[in-house]
This record gives C-alpha cells, structure tokens and sequence, in this order.
C-alpha cells in the first residue's frame, strides 16, 4: 500500500512539474513554437512521461488552460461568497474575474492562444463547464430578488463573461493595469446596473399606478 501510495504521489508530481513546464513554454513562446520535447526539457522529465499523462500537445494545452481557469474560478467564488446582497455578488464576481485575469499575464496568454490550440468549439465548451454555471448561479440569485429586468440565460451569462474576458484582456495589456483594471470593473457595474429593474411593489403599493402605466 505505501509503495502504491508512493508511486502515485511521484506520478502526480510529474504531471504537475509537466503542467508547469508547459504553462511557461506556451505563454512565453506560444502553443505552435513550443513543443513537447522543449517541455519535457523544462519539467525535467522524459518525452514518454509527457504521453504518458497527455495524450498530445492540444491535450496538454487543455489541462494547463483548465488549470488556470479552475483557480481563477475560486478567486470568483470566494470573492462572491463574502458578499450577501444578490447583486454585491454578482458584482463582487465580475471583479474578481477581471483582478484575477489581470494579474495573470500566463492565462491572458493562454486565453489569446486558445482558439489556435483547440478551435473555438472546444474553448466555448470548456468555457461552459467552468467558469459560465458560476455566473449563471449569481444571476439565478439576482433573479430571486423580482429585480433583475431580464430572465437569467444562457446567452445573458454567456455575454457578460465575453465582456468580462474582453475588459480584463485590454486592462491587462496597457500600459497601466491597475488603472485599467478599476475601468474595467466601473463598467461591468454599468452593466449590471442596467440589468437592475425597481424592486416589485407589493401589498397596496401594487395597486397604486406608477406614471408610466
């Protein structure tokens, strides 16, 4: 048991040195100039040990793209589930999102190299089994509050990550980040804003017409 435990401890280790090595050739180089044996090179580790993990270099891209992603998306999370009010939530996420990529020069690399790696259909898919349901769960909430003045979709989470991605890939990119960063984050708060209906009347302020009716 403890030899099992040991072997599959070494192997874990050799998948992370090879994750590693790979996030570093692919955002400095990029995914067509980067290749595995340069990889295996820089994780210390043999070509076959590379395969033996990932069956190719798409599928190596992939595991490192996911990798970023998955801890970005609990830098999301967290910063959602100190906040109580529905819509603090949701804006506490859109800026966690952009902070988070804006620090992150290797996944703003990988995200801009991502369509080349794995075609579009595939980052959309990745895109929608990570990081989309947890939007898609804020707005959910906003919904509850009678609020929010459309219905909470696909295609409305699906826009808001897109600008979200885009403000943080352009603040990431100037000249003055952090600058840009705070920009960015005043405009997706627009954004929601504009999603933020008057709270539903009840009782008898339901029966008094409003003047637009």
């Amino acid at each position: 048991m403890v030899a099992r435990s040991r072997r599959g401890e070494h192997k874990e280790l050799t998948r992370l040195a090879v994750l590693d090595a790979a996030a570093a050739r692919f955002a400095e180089h990029g995914f067509s100039a980067t290749t595995i044996d340069e990889i295996a090179r820089a994780a210390r580790v043999s070509k076959g040990a590379v395969y033996y993990h990932f069956a190719d270099k798409p599928a190596l891209f992939e595991a490192v793209l996911r990798d970023h992603q998955q801890r970005v998306l609990g830098e999301v999370t967290a910063a959602a589930e100190r906040r109580r009010d529905p819509w603090l939530r949701l804006d506490a996420a859109l800026a966690a999102y952009v902070e988070a990529l804006v620090a992150d020069a290797d996944l703003r690399a990988l995200l801009a190299q991502a369509p080349v790696a794995l075609g579009h259909e595939r980052c959309r898919a990745i895109e929608d089994e990570l990081t989309r349901p947890a939007l898609v769960s804020e707005l959910e909430r906003a919904a509850a509050t009678g609020r929010l003045r459309r219905p909470p979709s696909e295609l409305l989470a699906r826009v808001l990550l897109s600008a979200a991605r885009e403000a943080a890939l352009s603040a990431g990119a100037g000249p003055q980040p952090a600058a840009a960063r705070r920009e960015a984050e005043a405009v997706l708060a627009a954004f929601t804003s504009g999603l933020r209906g008057s709270p539903p009347r009840t009782g008898e302020d339901a029966l008094v017409p409003s003047r637009l009716e």
